[in-house]
């Protein structure tokens, strides 16, 4: 199963483009969507945009992986699980070997 989270496009050249999602900047191909602009939304599989999204839609698809992921509430404000209000990121505690 594959899940696509929307994508910004942040550059055009012919018939590439790159994305940027959470951070990070990929490259894909515009074949099935050659009119894209800087600052559009699409979704991108095995590195071709197969759909261009409205904001509405990028701002819902937005939404729903941060709920799904655990990221945000249903507002789409930041959770924040009472570890790391009390010590820091879940996670970032040190184990000490048994024995």
């Amino acid at each position: 199963m594959c899940l696509m989270a929307p994508a910004r496009v942040v550059a055009t050249d012919g018939t590439l483009c790159e994305v940027e999602t959470g951070g990070r900047i990929d490259k894909a191909s515009m074949m099935l969507e050659p009119d894209l602009q800087v600052g559009d939304w699409v979704l991108v599989n095995s590195g071709t945009v197969v759909r261009k999204l409205d904001d509405d839609q990028a701002a819902e698809m937005s939404r729903a992986f941060g709920i799904i992921f655990g990221l945000t509430d249903a507002d789409g404000e930041p959770l924040e699980s009472e570890s790391e209000s009390e010590s820091g990121p879940a996670g970032s505690e040190r184990l000490e070997p048994a024995g």
